[in-house]
Parts: C-alpha cells; structure tokens; sequence
C-alpha cells in the first residue's frame, strides 16, 4: 500500500441508497484519518462529523455511538485486507507456501506505510483505554488470523486446531512487533525486505516442525 490515504472499500452498515452509502464511507474515511492525523486521545464522535463535514446529529444517524463507530471502523478496516489477502493468494498460485510467503511479504510491506505505522498503533491505544475497543480489535485480528490459519492448515495438515491458532497469534504478533522497527520513517526501515525473508524462513520452520504446543 502506498503512503496515501487508504481507499474506502464498497461496504457498509446503513444507508441503502447512494447517498446513505457515500455518506457512510466519508464517515469511515473520515474517523480513520482523524485516528491517523489526531491520536486516540482525539477521537470522538464530534470531532469525526466535524472532519466528515456533517452535523453531529446527522453522523449519528449512521453510527449512534462512538463503539458503533470503532467496530465499523475496524470491520471495514478488515475487510480492505480480507480483499486484499484473497488477491494476493489467487496471484502466488495453488503452492500454499508460496501464498504464505506471498502474505507475510505483503504485511511487512504495508509496515512501511504511513497509514499503518500510525493507525494500528492508535487503534491498540484506544484499545487499552475502552473495553469495547479491546473486544472489536481482537475481533478484527481473529478474522486475519482465519487466513493464515487456513494456509497454514494446507502446508502441514498435521497441525492441530490450538497449534494452528497459537501459530496465526505468534506470527501475527511477530510482524506487528517490527511496526516500531521498519514502519514509516523508522530507523530500520531498509532493513523491511531482511526481515521479512528472515520472517518467512522462521515461519515456515515453525510450521512445518510440529513441535507447537498442543
């Protein structure tokens, strides 16, 4: 992904005409940005209509509360990489570890984004200070994990549901981790293609040995 503001996908919650839909988005649009531009400590529903250019009153048509919002946010958010995960798949071929490889390089990648380096860390922020935020954030990484599970489960049928799942958690960790590292103008940000070989290797290892935790 480049460096510009991330482009707002189809889907939405409320709204079914055109107008209700395009009003949505700049919604979504809107509080991604002011996460990014503001920090957590920022977000708030006035502060999201105000960037949307819309009354207070007439966003919470569309999302009545600020947890409505978040989750949205974060499913939408979700979703873009969903979307992104199955291309990215469809392109490497029918090789699963090719499709892993090809997962593991894109998210490294993505670490180099402005976007990415500030939002999901403000997102984790907001998370630690509202319990609701917590509940959707874990939600929202459960649904990446699906995919890795799901081609980890082609590359060693062997692995159990708990190693599986305790995989998708360690590797997911594991790239998030190198935000502070090679995200956008980080100071080892040459180093993102080494890491994300040295990553993949690992990775691969893990699943293949058999040896996780049961």
């Amino acid at each position: 992904m480049s460096t510009k503001k991330k482009p707002v996908s189809e889907k939405t919650t409320r709204g079914k005409s055109s107008k209700g839909q395009q009003t949505s988005l700049a919604i979504l649009l809107a509080a991604e940005t002011l996460l990014v531009d503001e920090g957590y400590h920022n977000f708030s529903l006035r502060k999201v209509a105000s960037r949307a250019e819309l009354t207070l009153g007439n966003l919470q048509y569309y999302f009545p509360t600020k947890n409505s919002l978040i989750k949205e946010m974060l499913d939408h958010t979700i979703q873009r990489y969903l979307d992104m995960y199955k291309q990215i798949r469809e392109e490497a071929g029918p090789d699963p570890e090719e499709q892993f490889t090809a997962v593991v390089a894109y998210n490294f990648k993505d670490l180099n984004t402005r976007y990415t380096t500030v939002f999901f860390p403000e997102v984790w922020s907001l998370a630690n200070h509202e319990h609701h935020a917590a509940e959707f954030l874990d939600s929202m990484y459960g649904r990446y994990r699906t995919v890795l599970i799901d081609i980890m489960s082609l590359i060693n049928p062997r692995l159990s549901a708990t190693q599986l799942q305790r995989l998708a958690i360690f590797i997911s960790a594991s790239i998030e981790g190198h935000t502070i590292f090679v995200g956008n103008k980080k100071p080892w940000k040459n180093e993102t293609e080494n890491m994300t070989s040295l990553g993949a290797q690992s990775f691969l290892w893990l699943i293949h040995s058999a040896t996780i935790p049961d």
